[in-house]
């Protein structure tokens, strides 16, 4: 099937809300590419969520669902800025002391108006974000996509705070621990594993994956249907079976 492309910038207009409408209405897959996650794309985006957890009778998600959305997609509009800023900025992505120096002036350009400002600069460099939202009564996906690779010391530092947050039990200790981490990625996967967490969805549904040069997507999956078996789940029960095939061949 198909996505149903929205355009998302800088304002929602009517035949935009309409179009995002008729496709919940209709179980079409949503496609939403914005620059900079601004507040009204936050709104846009908070009222799709609504809309498709209302569709099935699943409201009271909405609020825990559109905040690790709103993380998600923060994460990734930060990341687009960050090497928007290193490029202006001459940075060495590979020289572990220059890169620090970038972190230090982004950092500094980190402001209310920054998705403003830089979703212009991401605009003119192509790079974008894309939210995709596939639904049906048995689960929801939402795919977080950014057009732009981790670099493996970035993704190696997202997957420790993964680890970390999985093995969180108190959520204001991890705060607390890491309240000074202004680059955004890790934390805000973190907050958004210990909000799964408190929602009783299985935090292992977030995934992050990355080819270090031309994308990064962060994938929730969300089951609606008591009996619905997640993919993670779907694949690690076939791994099992060829483990187990194979160990009755050799044997």
């Amino acid at each position: 099937m198909p996505y149903q492309r929205v355009q998302v910038d800088p304002k929602v207009p009517e035949a935009v809300l309409h179009i995002a409408d008729k496709a919940i209405r209709n179980e079409h897959r949503l496609r939403i590419r914005t620059y900079g996650f601004i507040p009204a794309t936050e709104y846009f985006v908070r009222d799709v969520i609504k809309k498709i957890l209302t569709q099935y009778h699943r409201p009271e998600l909405s609020s825990p669902i559109a905040m690790i959305t709103k993380e998600l997609a923060v994460n990734a509009a930060k990341a687009n800025f960050k090497r928007i800023i290193f490029h202006e900025h001459g940075v060495n992505l590979n020289d572990p002391n220059d890169y620090e120096r970038g972190m230090r002036i982004f950092r500094a350009a980190i402001s209310d108006r920054m998705s403003h400002e830089y979703g212009r600069k991401a605009k003119e460099a192509e790079l974008h974000i894309q939210a995709l939202f596939d639904f049906n009564p048995d689960r929801i996906i939402i795919k977080i996509r950014n057009n732009l690779g981790m670099t493996r010391q970035e993704e190696s530092r997202v997957r420790d705070k993964l680890r970390e947050a999985m093995q969180c039990t108190d959520v204001a200790d991890f705060l607390a621990d890491h309240v000074d981490e202004t680059e955004g990625a890790g934390l805000g996967l973190a907050l958004s594993i210990a909000m799964l967490k408190s929602t009783g969805i299985d935090p292992h549904l977030l995934t992050v994956k990355t080819d270090n040069e031309s994308y990064t997507v962060a994938r929730l999956e969300i089951p609606l249907n008591p009996n619905y078996v997640p993919f993670r789940h779907r694949y690690a029960q076939r791994l099992l079976a060829r483990q187990q095939a194979a160990a009755r061949d050799s044997g």
